[in-house]
Protein backbone atom coordinates (compact mmCIF):
# COMPACT_ATOMS: atom_id res chain seq x y z
CA UNK A 1 0.00 0.00 0.00
CA UNK A 2 1.28 3.50 -0.77
CA UNK A 3 2.42 5.58 2.19
CA UNK A 4 0.35 8.68 2.77
CA UNK A 5 2.04 11.89 3.71
CA UNK A 6 0.47 13.83 6.59
CA UNK A 7 -1.40 16.92 5.50
CA UNK A 8 0.25 20.18 6.44
CA UNK A 9 -1.89 23.06 7.45
CA UNK A 10 -1.31 26.33 5.58
CA UNK A 11 -0.89 28.00 8.96
CA UNK A 12 2.27 25.92 9.49
CA UNK A 13 3.77 27.45 6.34
CA UNK A 14 3.32 31.02 7.50
CA UNK A 15 6.22 32.64 9.37
CA UNK A 16 5.50 33.36 12.99
CA UNK A 17 5.88 36.98 14.12
CA UNK A 18 7.37 37.68 17.52
CA UNK A 19 4.73 38.48 20.14
CA UNK A 20 4.72 41.16 21.39
CA UNK A 21 6.24 43.06 18.47
CA UNK A 22 9.45 44.92 19.15
CA UNK A 23 9.29 48.60 20.04
CA UNK A 24 10.20 51.29 17.54
CA UNK A 25 14.02 51.61 17.60
CA UNK A 26 15.15 54.65 19.65
CA UNK A 27 16.92 56.35 16.71
CA UNK A 28 13.68 56.27 14.69
CA UNK A 29 11.59 57.44 17.65
CA UNK A 30 13.98 60.35 18.25
CA UNK A 31 13.92 61.41 14.58
CA UNK A 32 10.13 61.08 14.30
CA UNK A 33 9.19 62.72 17.60
CA UNK A 34 11.93 65.28 18.17
CA UNK A 35 12.93 66.31 14.66
CA UNK A 36 9.79 65.66 12.58
CA UNK A 37 7.22 66.58 15.25
CA UNK A 38 5.46 63.22 14.95
CA UNK A 39 3.18 61.95 17.70
CA UNK A 40 0.93 59.00 18.34
CA UNK A 41 3.40 56.43 16.99
CA UNK A 42 1.54 53.13 16.45
CA UNK A 43 2.44 49.83 14.82
CA UNK A 44 0.33 49.28 11.69
CA UNK A 45 1.65 45.90 10.56
CA UNK A 46 4.41 43.44 11.27
CA UNK A 47 4.76 41.38 8.11
CA UNK A 48 7.12 38.99 6.39
CA UNK A 49 7.95 40.19 2.89
CA UNK A 50 6.47 37.97 0.20
CA UNK A 51 7.51 37.73 -3.46
CA UNK A 52 4.59 39.98 -4.45
CA UNK A 53 5.99 42.74 -2.16
CA UNK A 54 9.34 42.82 -3.98
CA UNK A 55 8.15 42.01 -7.50
CA UNK A 56 9.34 44.96 -9.61
CA UNK A 57 6.39 44.58 -11.98
CA UNK A 58 3.81 44.74 -9.17
CA UNK A 59 5.60 47.67 -7.48
CA UNK A 60 3.61 47.68 -4.24
CA UNK A 61 3.72 46.64 -0.60
CA UNK A 62 0.44 45.09 0.52
CA UNK A 63 -1.04 45.63 3.97
CA UNK A 64 -3.97 43.19 4.33
CA UNK A 65 -6.70 44.38 6.73
CA UNK A 66 -6.56 41.00 8.46
CA UNK A 67 -2.92 41.66 9.47
CA UNK A 68 -3.27 45.30 10.56
CA UNK A 69 -2.39 45.58 14.26
CA UNK A 70 -4.08 48.94 14.93
CA UNK A 71 -6.99 49.86 12.68
CA UNK A 72 -7.29 53.30 14.27
CA UNK A 73 -4.04 54.58 12.76
CA UNK A 74 -6.00 56.71 10.27
CA UNK A 75 -7.98 59.72 11.39
CA UNK A 76 -11.59 60.10 10.22
CA UNK A 77 -10.73 62.38 7.28
CA UNK A 78 -7.99 60.03 6.03
CA UNK A 79 -10.26 56.99 6.26
CA UNK A 80 -12.98 58.86 4.35
CA UNK A 81 -10.48 59.94 1.68
CA UNK A 82 -9.38 56.35 1.09
CA UNK A 83 -12.97 55.06 1.09
CA UNK A 84 -13.65 57.59 -1.66
CA UNK A 85 -10.93 55.84 -3.68
CA UNK A 86 -8.57 58.80 -3.41
CA UNK A 87 -4.95 57.77 -2.84
CA UNK A 88 -2.92 59.87 -0.42
CA UNK A 89 0.68 61.01 -0.66
CA UNK A 90 2.44 60.14 2.58
CA UNK A 91 5.96 60.41 3.95
CA UNK A 92 7.80 57.10 4.37
CA UNK A 93 10.88 56.82 6.54
CA UNK A 94 12.59 53.67 5.28
CA UNK A 95 14.92 51.32 7.22
CA UNK A 96 17.97 53.35 6.16
CA UNK A 97 16.23 56.43 7.68
CA UNK A 98 15.81 57.99 4.24
CA UNK A 99 12.53 59.79 3.74
CA UNK A 100 10.51 59.58 0.55
CA UNK A 101 7.04 60.51 -0.64
CA UNK A 102 4.94 57.41 -1.32
CA UNK A 103 1.36 56.76 -2.40
CA UNK A 104 -0.90 55.12 0.22
CA UNK A 105 -4.09 53.62 -1.11
CA UNK A 106 -6.92 51.23 -0.26
CA UNK A 107 -7.77 48.42 -2.65
CA UNK A 108 -10.99 46.44 -2.45
CA UNK A 109 -10.60 43.03 -4.04
CA UNK A 110 -13.82 41.06 -3.94
CA UNK A 111 -14.73 40.47 -0.32
CA UNK A 112 -11.33 41.51 1.07
CA UNK A 113 -9.62 44.87 1.37
CA UNK A 114 -6.05 45.94 1.83
CA UNK A 115 -3.94 49.04 2.05
CA UNK A 116 -1.03 49.38 -0.35
CA UNK A 117 2.10 51.48 -0.68
CA UNK A 118 2.76 52.17 -4.37
CA UNK A 119 4.59 54.37 -6.89
CA UNK A 120 7.96 54.79 -5.14
CA UNK A 121 7.96 51.36 -3.44
CA UNK A 122 10.50 49.78 -5.84
CA UNK A 123 13.30 52.25 -4.93
CA UNK A 124 12.64 51.52 -1.23
CA UNK A 125 13.07 47.78 -1.93
CA UNK A 126 16.24 48.38 -3.94
CA UNK A 127 17.87 50.94 -1.60
CA UNK A 128 17.28 48.78 1.48
CA UNK A 129 18.01 45.45 -0.24
CA UNK A 130 14.68 44.03 0.95
CA UNK A 131 14.15 40.39 0.06
CA UNK A 132 11.58 37.67 0.45
CA UNK A 133 11.46 36.50 4.07
CA UNK A 134 12.57 39.83 5.61
CA UNK A 135 10.42 41.07 8.48
CA UNK A 136 9.02 44.58 8.01
CA UNK A 137 7.36 46.69 10.68
CA UNK A 138 5.31 49.62 9.41
CA UNK A 139 4.58 52.37 11.92
CA UNK A 140 2.25 55.34 11.64
CA UNK A 141 2.78 58.73 13.26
Amino acid sequence: APKLKPKRSKKQDKPVCPIPPPDLPPKFRQLIVEEMGGKGVVLVIQKTIFYSDINLTASHFSIPFSQVKTHGFLNEAEAKELTGKNPMQEWLLDPSMKGTSITFNKWVMGSSSLYVLTNTWNPVVKNNQLKKGDMVLLWSF
